[in-house]
């Protein structure tokens, strides 16, 4: 009768190192682009205030103060960037060291309003974007952390709008389903190509001139801290729809 070699605990002990090695070179690589995204998000809109604060310098030193209009305008310009920057960041930190969500019995609908009318009031763009919002009186109350919620529909329907950007027409559902609450938010944009539907989800992946690629993967983490999640529904074609799914029976993931 014939045995079979038995692996020698050197054998098995390249072997786990080898693994470690491995294992270690991936989460250097991970470490390595999440650090370049950061850098390159948060350097543009340094770049802009350190440009405008030159030319504010530049005006005092030579006696010529920048008239009241053009002055307007850099400090609003200021102020935009800096708003960016610290968007970049509150993002990161969702991402990085989500919080444990502090749940409540939270009005969908109500949830829904507050996220459109503050992006209306923040958008300045002049095109026109219908919306399409339907929540089913069975989803209308689910257990959730009400800002967080809010943060993750805010970045999915930001999303939408983005991928619009000579108008459109939004569409948010909510329905109930096998134990879940799900919203279903869409647009009717250029939709994603099928080679970048497996990249939507990472950090600082976009392909969106004003996107920062943080957007959809804080929705995620935000979802997955409640035990549900986010995916997208289709892909390839015109449009794109996101699906934010949350359990009725809140669950720690």
């Amino acid at each position: 009768m014939s045995v079979g070699a038995v692996p020698s605990s050197a054998s098995a002990s390249n072997e786990s190192t080898a693994l470690a090695a491995r294992l270690l070179a991936d989460k250097t690589a991970t470490l390595a682009r999440l650090a370049a995204g950061i850098a390159h998000e948060l350097r543009n809109p340094l770049a802009v205030i350190l440009a405008r604060v030159q030319l504010l310098e530049l005006a005092m030193k030579g006696g010529k103060p920048l008239p009241p209009g053009k002055l307007e305008t850099t400090l609003r310009t200021v102020g935009e960037q800096a708003v960016r920057a610290s968007k970049i960041i509150e993002s990161l930190s969702i991402f990085a060291r989500p919080r444990v969500p502090v749940l409540e019995s939270v009005d969908l609908g109500q949830i829904i309003g507050h996220v459109l009318s503050d992006l209306r009031a923040e958008s300045s763009e002049d095109r026109i974007v219908t919306t399409e919002v339907d929540v089913a009186p069975e989803a209308m109350t689910v257990v959730a952390d009400s800002g967080q919620l809010t943060t993750a529909l805010r970045q999915l329907t930001l999303n939408a709008l983005q991928a619009m950007p000579d108008g459109g027409r939004l569409r948010i559902h909510a329905r109930a389903r096998d134990g879940s609450v799900e919203v279903i938010v869409g647009d009717t944009g250029g939709g994603i190509a099928t080679h970048d539907a497996a990249r939507i989800f990472d950090p600082f992946f976009t392909t969106k001139p004003s996107g920062t690629g943080l957007g959809l993967c804080v929705a995620q983490t935000i979802a997955e801290a409640h035990g549900g999640s986010v995916r997208l529904m289709a892909s390839g074609g015109p449009g794109a729809e996101f699906v934010l799914s949350l359990p009725t029976r809140w669950r720690m993931p």
